[in-house]
């Protein structure tokens, strides 16, 4: 773990005593804290006491899908931060009363002081490089070698590569140590090799030939846990979330160097959220990654009864959906080409940042702001921020709440599936009886 300057490590000292005592911290201690701690919390620079919540670092964590997953759903208390490079993402998180650093996380240092104490790690890299609405560049063999490779590398930055490995790259007499030491000595101490001297950017650099800079952002998903590993933080599990059509050779990539830095258990599933009380469609693959114990990814959850685009939004059955306007219809079906229309009474086609131009089709209203929230798991009251189009991309890009509860239920130790029906019940069969400001009492 890194040392605390001097002045920083009295002002910890002096902070720590004030909290003991359930006195506010000095200002000028304060003053100190905050410059040594930016752009994260000054408090994150003392020790948590006994009976604070975990703290929790979400990387590219948007309008707040994980974090009303874990407070609304779950009603489980965190000390969070997010960090996301969107200014409307960021500014709906903090209208919802979630705290965000509004960054490009490549920028920022995974092994900074003020994360010290840091014991979770939520990652949703950005998808349109795997996903089918986006190019598909994720999918080329050469960016998913190149990214392979970046992974890969990950532990040897970070010291966790087992001597056993170590010594099988050399050739004889290259090393004098003993990798059999009974004492598990070796070249270093703690049976890894020593660190290989690189930073974090030029870590990232290894990545940076892929053809789309997004592709990379995969990369931070090893970084960032096995970071806070090396810097001595208490890092207990590591969440992700992703298209399910990341390349396996990428995930089984991950769950290599999680295991070599001796990660207990690692799980991966490939959901899909109409299959859990969601109204719209959305594969994700989501992974879990912990150094205690063995949760799976859905341990707690079973399939949910299905809800329909109709039942969620209010509207009577037998309506249609028009995505695309007036397209000329193929003879042979009957239906307009390109598939510009679908039934409400199941669930909607998965979001994208186009669904602002859906329409009923029986009297042309348009999907709002609130609908595109209510479809994907939030709250009708939900806060959402910027332009139409940004709102509408953000509700494409984010988490289901509804499935981030199903996905960090089992780490997090709460009863899920209970949880998700009471929630899923409120949101789609109580919606129309609740005003807005009733339903926060209601959550």
């Amino acid at each position: 773990m890194r040392t605390l300057p001097p002045a920083v490590a009295t002002a910890v000292h002096v902070a720590t005593l004030a909290r003991k005592a359930g006195r506010p911290i000095p200002p000028k201690v304060y003053a100190v804290l905050e410059a040594a701690a930016n752009p994260w919390p000054a408090e994150w620079l003392l020790a948590p006491l006994p009976g604070d919540p975990i703290r929790v670092v979400e990387l590219f964590a948007g309008p707040g899908g994980w974090s009303e997953g874990i407070a609304t759903v779950l009603g489980v208390a965190v000390d969070a931060v997010g960090v996301d490079i969107s200014a409307d993402a960021c500014a709906t998180a903090r209208k919802a009363g979630h705290r965000r650093i509004c960054a490009d996380i490549t920028t920022l240092d995974p092994e900074h002081i003020a994360l010290r104490h840091t014991q979770a790690v939520i990652i949703s890299p950005p998808c349109p490089t795997f996903s089918p609405a986006g190019k598909l560049s994720g999918l080329e063999q050469g960016n998913i070698e190149i990214l392979g490779h970046a992974i890969a590398y990950v532990g040897e930055a970070a010291g966790y590569i087992p001597m056993d490995v170590c010594h099988d790259d050399l050739e004889d007499g290259e090393c004098d140590c003993d990798p059999d030491d009974p004492d598990g000595k070796g070249c270093h101490g703690d049976g890894f090799a020593p660190r290989s001297g690189a930073t974090w950017d030029e870590v990232r650099e290894m990545a940076a030939e892929v053809s789309d800079p997004r592709i990379a952002l995969m990369l931070e998903v090893a970084i960032w846990p096995i970071a806070l590993q090396a810097a001595g933080a208490p890092i207990r599990w590591m969440a992700m979330e992703q298209s399910s059509n990341l390349p396996e050779e990428i995930l089984d990539d991950l769950q290599v160097e999680f295991e070599c830095a001796e990660w207990f258990y690692t799980s991966r599933e490939i959901m899909e959220a109409a299959d859990y009380g969601l109204p719209s469609r959305r594969k994700r693959v989501y992974m879990i990654a912990s150094r205690r114990y063995a949760p799976t990814v859905t341990r707690r959850i079973r399939p949910l009864p299905a809800t329909s685009m109709a039942q969620a939004l209010g509207w009577q059955p037998g309506e249609r959906v028009n995505t695309r306007g007036n397209r000329p219809v193929d003879p042979a079906t009957g239906r307009a080409k390109g598939g510009n229309a679908f039934s409400a009474d199941g669930p909607s086609w998965c979001l994208t940042g186009k669904s602002r131009t859906w329409k009923r089709e029986s009297d042309g209203l348009r999907l709002t702001e609130a609908e595109a929230g209510l479809l994907v798991g939030f709250r009708r009251s939900y806060p959402w921020q910027g332009s139409r189009t940004s709102a509408f991309q953000q509700a494409a890009d984010v988490v289901s709440p509804v499935m981030a509860a199903i996905v960090l239920s089992g780490v997090m130790g709460a009863l899920g599936e209970a949880l998700v029906r009471d929630y899923l019940a409120q949101l789609y069969e109580m919606d129309d009886m609740l005003a807005a400001d009733e339903y926060e009492l209601a959550t």
